[in-house]
């Protein structure tokens, strides 16, 4: 395979110079086609790219001076081809991946929609059955209609409109508003989280979506607004809580193999979890600086909740970050090669990456100089021709 790859860029650049055709890009070509399709041919995978690139960079400048033409141009446009080939296949594959999701992700949102409706109907259907009784039959059916709806409110569009009208009650009663807010938010954000896959955005659009909302009653009723804002905050803070525990309830029935092990879930609840409380405090600090929607007084109480919270060792982290070792050690003990890990392995990079860092930094410093002086010079001789 080394063989082949190496014949066809000596063929490649052989006929380049036969022709005539010696161009930084069709050199960069020769090196990238030959380069990717030893590497698609490759049965090591990662561990022979290595050997691939060298050998493929060191036959292309040897070629290139048989010929007279290693050129630094040539020589850049030779590696270049070479680091393309390299990852060609897998960008492809990464690219068809992407547009998959896309579809995947409009073909959701539809679906979505389409269960929305269906469980309206069902709902309504339901609610007209009550109609045929007398008795407390009705009553009971028409209580497990709501119950049901309260259960979905989010999926029916009516999650936001339910705190926001049962946060108004509770103020306009004015007794342990702080308290009940926080119940009825608790309550609203467990619902919308439950039986779905924890997501970083789905934190950020249901925390934005139940605070906003409760905010909205108090900044209306014109009062309660401080303890309102606290209370919903404390209410969605308790249900992420709840929803941690849960992920971690769920990974106890993949450890004792009575849910099915899928890598990409463990993997996913990792990244999720590690962010979690990222993506709480982001959207507490978003809507802090909402120009024109907040009050004062709404303002200052989430800026001394957000404060509060990053004073303290966070609860949410801490939780997250035991549910986030438990999965990694269900990676390790279902024989993934490494434990994953979004910010660690990020952290590992970055250390590993210090002198290629330092490199491409000094690479950068002498570009931008040479781009500089290459103005002032271009600047110079504009300069000289307008004088003249």
């Amino acid at each position: 395979m080394l063989e082949e790859m190496k014949k066809e860029i000596r063929q490649g650049i052989e006929k380049l110079n036969e022709t005539g055709k010696m161009t930084a890009q069709e050199i960069k070509t020769v090196t990238q086609e030959a380069v990717a399709k030893a590497a698609q041919k490759s049965k090591e995978g990662i561990s022979e790219m290595n050997e691939i690139a060298k050998e493929a960079a060191i036959t292309a400048v040897e070629e290139l001076k048989k010929v007279k033409q290693q050129t630094k141009e040539n020589v850049d446009a030779a590696v270049a081809g070479v680091l393309e080939g390299a990852k060609q296949k897998t960008q492809e594959v990464i690219d068809t991946l992407d547009t998959e999701m896309l579809k995947a992700k409009y073909k959701v949102e539809d679906k979505k929609e389409e269960l929305a409706l269906k469980l309206k109907d069902a709902l309504d259907g339901v609610k007209e059955a009550a109609s045929k009784f007398t008795d407390e039959s009705k009553e009971h059916i028409e209580e497990a209609v709501t119950t049901v709806k309260l259960k979905n409110a989010e999926m029916l569009g009516l999650m936001e409109a339910t705190i926001k009208e049962s946060a108004k009650k509770v103020i306009k009663e004015g007794q342990e508003v702080e308290e009940r807010v926080a119940q009825i938010t608790q309550k609203a954000v467990d619902d919308a989280l439950c039986n779905v896959k924890l997501t970083t955005q789905k934190v950020k659009d249901v925390t934005k979506a139940a605070i906003k909302a409760a905010i909205e009653a108090a900044q209306e009723e014109k009062q309660k607004i401080e303890e309102t804002t606290k209370g919903a905050i404390e209410g969605v803070k308790k249900a992420l809580l709840q929803k941690i525990e849960e992920e971690k309830a769920s990974l106890e029935e993949v450890k004792n193999n009575t849910k099915v092990f899928v890598e990409e879930d463990v993997r996913q609840t990792i990244d999720d979890l590690e962010l979690i409380e990222d993506a709480f405090m982001e959207e507490l600090e978003e809507l802090s600086q909402t120009a024109g929607m907040l009050s004062d007084a709404a303002m200052e109480a989430i800026s001394e909740e957000t404060d509060a919270i990053k004073a303290q060792l966070p609860q949410m982290k801490k939780k997250a970050q035991e549910v986030v070792k438990e999965a990694v050690e269900i990676l390790k003990e279902k024989g993934q090669e490494a434990a994953y890990s979004a910010k660690g392995k990020s952290h590992e990079i970055l250390e590993s990456m210090k002198i290629e860092v330092e490199e491409l930094s000094e690479r950068m410093v002498k570009v931008a100089k040479g781009a500089l002086s290459g103005m002032v010079e271009g600047a110079k001789k504009a300069f000289k021709e307008e004088e003249k």
